[in-house]
């Protein structure tokens, strides 16, 4: 459950323009966090299903949790393309997280994951 559309923030924004910002923070917080841990020696590999505009600064994302089926290789193509237009590293769950893939689906989505 979120908030209304039309419910107003401090300074009267509207929660629609600031509903994914979660995303956003919660990458850059989190690699932030990770490199001031390790004294900036080594880079963080944050990997998150929310994100918002900037978050290509910090982390990577996926498409969330998909079936095990023919339908969710199908839709998992435009999907990860179009985060592509903004997120260098984006992805899906190959061969599904939800079910058992049969080995055909299974042997697909592994030759789309390489590619």
């Amino acid at each position: 459950m979120t908030m209304p559309r039309d419910a107003l923030h401090l300074g009267g924004v509207e929660h629609r323009e600031l509903y994914n910002a979660y995303g956003y923070y919660f990458h850059m917080a989190t690699a932030e966090g990770l490199l001031k841990h390790r004294d900036g020696k080594v880079g963080p590999f944050v990997w998150s299903r929310a994100f918002f505009a900037g978050s290509q600064r910090y982390g990577a994302v996926w498409t969330s949790d998909n079936s095990a089926d023919w339908d969710q290789l199908r839709v998992s193509v435009p999907m990860v393309l179009t985060l592509g237009s903004g997120m260098t590293f984006s992805g899906a769950d190959v061969g599904g997280f939800f079910g058992n893939p049969k080995p055909e689906l299974l042997v697909r989505w592994y030759q789309l994951g390489a590619y």
